[in-house]
């Protein structure tokens, strides 16, 4: 799309609703703002009109991505050893964040193989900075062949699935859950690129993508220091109490981000400055996002797994790998070691059905994503000019 297509003529018949959709905006009612704009600049079939529609989408960032200021985690350190008042501030806070919990050098021997992989496709700098992950790429996101042909590589890694199952890791879970908590094979890498704040995980739940039990906990941990600044993780306090929320279109992980009604934002949101060995566990029904990534060089590496008891009921889906784009055949093919493989098939669990209602994005949600992808390239072009050419801003 030209910028020169844009002028005054051709939007002169929509100045009262260019008018209309600012005051909506300015009023904080973007969504319902852009809705307006949306149906009309859709059937006008004006230039002009379209490209002032990503405009507003450019400008709209900022509201869809809000930005917030997490107020410290509570650290539950002191409450290992002693499950029960673990499992009551699970179940009250909607999350548990550990200290120094889990041995670094597991954490740095998938870091090691991951970076391998991304410096191998050009993603990051090579050599003796590679453990550093800082990108040379343009961000790639989950849908795109260069971003499949890395995660598939990643989804490989024996030393990623096993850390599901690393000793002190499930120490915690089994305090946090019971004593029969074992891993879904599904394990979930996040590769964050810097410079991308359009891209970042947007509120939301992991119930709606898991399904099965919502007792399902999730474990995330850094696979290096993460400050908020970096892109770090954030959690809605309290907000497991607010059962299964609607959906809406995001470009960020997952294109799925949790319509929070006003009542969920009376919780507040908590974070941390993360160190490697960290760890925080959250059920599927809690609202978290990752920061933005503001750092202009770094990607934000993080892993989690998810966790449930035995006798529960699980989906399909969770037995298989993230994205279903590979076999387990296919990813054991390389192993040291058959013992984590197919280990799921001695646990006790109930297979409940798939309910495609939970995950689904509501109709108009292709045009949203073409709209919203157009806004990101012209934001990130308008972003890595200004750093060529401060005077651009």
């Amino acid at each position: 799309m030209n910028d020169n297509v844009s002028t005054a003529d051709d939007l002169s018949q929509y100045a009262d609703l260019i008018a209309e959709v600012q005051g909506m905006i300015d009023a904080g009612e973007y969504d319902a703002g852009i809705a307006r704009f949306q149906k009309v600049a859709r059937a006008s079939g004006n230039d002009a009109l379209m490209q002032r529609l990503v405009e507003l989408r450019v400008e709209g960032f900022k509201v869809i991505n809000e930005i917030v200021d997490p107020e410290p985690m509570y650290e539950a350190n002191d409450l290992l050893g002693d499950p029960d008042a673990v499992r009551a501030r699970l179940a009250d806070d909607g999350y548990l964040f550990f200290r120094d919990v889990l041995p670094r050098d597991r954490l740095l021997e998938v870091r090691d193989d991951m970076t391998r992989i991304l410096a191998e496709h050009g993603w990051i700098e090579d050599g003796e900075r590679r453990m550093d992950a800082r990108a040379i790429s343009r961000p790639r996101r989950e849908g795109q062949p260069k971003f499949f042909a890395v995660h598939d590589r990643v989804m490989k890694l024996e030393s990623l699935h096993s850390m599901a199952h690393e000793p002190h890791l499930m120490d915690v879970m089994r305090q946090a859950l019971g004593k029969t908590a074992f891993p879904h094979p599904l394990s979930i890498t996040r590769l964050v690129f810097p410079d991308a704040p359009e891209l970042s995980t947007p509120p939301h739940q992991d119930f709606p993508n898991n399904q099965g039990t919502p007792n399902l906990t999730a474990a995330w941990m850094p696979l290096a220091d993460c400050r908020i600044v970096d892109g770090s993780l954030a959690i809605l306090e309290g907000s497991n109490k607010f059962g299964v929320l609607p959906l809406k279109f995001h470009l960020g992980a997952g294109n799925r981000a949790a319509v929070l009604p006003q009542e969920i934002r009376d919780c507040r949101w908590v974070g941390a400055d993360f160190r490697l060995g960290d760890l925080v566990l959250f059920p599927a029904l809690t609202v978290h996002k990752a920061m933005e990534n503001f750092n202009t060089e770094r990607m934000r590496l993080s892993i989690d797994f998810r966790y449930q008891l035995e006798g529960e009921a699980l989906t399909e889906g969770c037995l298989k790998p993230h994205f279903q784009r590979l076999s387990w055949d296919e990813i054991y093919a390389d192993w040291k070691s058959d013992q984590y493989q197919y280990y799921w098939r001695n646990k006790d669990y109930v297979e409940v059905p798939w309910d495609e209602k939970l995950h689904a994005l509501p109709d108009e949600h292709i045009d949203e994503a073409y709209e919203q992808e157009l806004a990101f390239n012209v934001a990130f072009s308008r972003r890595k000019e200004g750093r060529v050419n401060p005077e651009a801003n």
